[in-house]
């Protein structure tokens, strides 16, 4: 059976509904409510989670936000796109004589007006006042949060939805399942009059030309040295300075930082290049990840540059502030650092490529606080010689 057919007057007692009116939705595993989602689609959902869990998924404590902000995302751009690759509605409606609903039938769109990750917008949890407010999101989500706002789920908010669609809708002006439908149709018109499609092949551009930038200094490193170390580290506040340092004062700390790591004799002997990015999370406020790459010949272990890199950066942090963290041993992301020999295992190199420096050059397009516009948010470090 394909659909599945049910007496309407079990949810809905209305002068608006027929004594003996049907609710007809399609069968869980009916072929047209299985849209998959296309690979690329699959990539940015699985990335927007590992970001989610970088921004709140601290070493100390767990953010409530974990992990119900990149399953907000990930929800709402489904159902943009489902809405955006189809032009059927979320409902179809069949009247009687009388104008009264003899058929409801939910649509594959439907099922998202049972959906409060759909219905409930930027708003996480009220009760904390967790919103998405604070992040720079996608051309899709950024559509649906102003085409929301002008619904009356802007006004209403979840709980707009949360009758049966056979109801009326609070000011008796229509049906819910009409009200739906119309979401959708808000979602299609604004669309096309904002150009989307244009606004999302520039805003991939953005990440594309990162993304290009760092692969220039990887190459680079890659091109001095068969046989790289590389070693990646948080720099970072402890946490009573979390938060409270300015992005300001956090640039100018580490300027210092950068001079005097490019001046060192040490570093000067053993480091190729380096690539560094501007971070957020919410226990560290803003810090800065880097990707440290180092001749192999030289250095084949993390302990020693690990502790000279901890060292150098604690001591330009005044009140002893300042906390680095290594994160080759970290199960997410050890296999794609250490040492890295393009004769002996060039499959690690493309490893290393695709889960380290493309996350780093992407991941900002996906899911990032908010940012003043100008800001820079990555930089290099290549060392002079052969």
């Amino acid at each position: 059976m394909s659909k599945i057919t049910q007496k309407l007057g079990r949810f809905v007692q209305s002068l608006f509904v027929a004594p003996n009116a049907t609710y007809v939705k399609f069968n869980p595993e009916h072929h047209c409510l299985a849209t998959p989602l296309k690979l690329e689609a699959i990539a940015a959902n699985k990335l927007v989670t590992q970001i989610d869990r970088d921004m709140h998924y601290g070493e100390k404590q767990i953010s409530p936000m974990w992990p119900w902000g990149s399953a907000r995302v990930t929800r709402i751009e489904q159902f943009v796109s489902d809405a955006l690759n189809s032009c059927n509605p979320g409902f179809e409606c069949r009247f009687d004589e009388n104008g009264r609903i003899a058929e409801l039938t939910e649509s594959p769109l439907g099922h998202f007006y049972y959906d409060r990750s759909i219905l409930m917008g930027k708003l996480i949890d009220e009760g904390l006042g967790l919103t998405l407010d604070p992040y720079r999101l996608r051309p899709k989500m950024r559509l649906y949060f102003d085409v929301y706002e002008r619904h009356a789920l802007g006004k209403f908010g979840a709980q707009y939805f949360a009758a049966h669609p056979a109801n009326r809708t609070p000011n008796g002006g229509q049906f819910l399942w009409e009200s739906f439908n119309e979401l959708i149709s808000m979602i299609r018109a604004e669309a096309e009059a904002r150009g989307l499609k244009t606004q999302e092949i520039a805003h991939t551009y953005r990440s594309t030309r990162t993304f290009k930038g760092m692969m220039k200094v990887v190459n680079q490193c890659f091109t001095k040295r068969r046989r790289i170390f590389v070693i990646c580290m948080d720099l970072f506040f402890h946490s009573d300075w979390a938060g409270k340092v300015s992005l300001g004062r956090s640039k100018e700390l580490h300027a210092e930082f950068v001079n005097r790591l490019r001046a060192l004799a040490k570093i000067k002997k053993g480091l190729i290049g380096a690539i560094w990015k501007l971070e957020w999370a919410e226990s560290r406020g803003d810090y800065f990840r880097w990707v440290f790459m180092f001749d192999g010949d030289a250095v084949q272990a993390t302990w020693e540059y690990g502790e000279f890199i901890d060292d150098l950066w604690k001591d330009i942090v005044p009140e002893s502030a300042g906390e680095t963290f290594v994160l080759n041993d970290e199960e997410h992301i050890a296999a794609d650092t250490g040492m890295i020999d393009l004769d002996e295992d060039p499959e690690k190199f493309e490893i290393f490529v695709d889960s380290v420096i493309r996350y780093l050059a992407h991941k900002d397009q996906l899911l990032s606080i908010k940012r003043e516009p100008g800001t820079r948010t990555w930089d290099s470090l290549t060392m002079p010689g052969d």
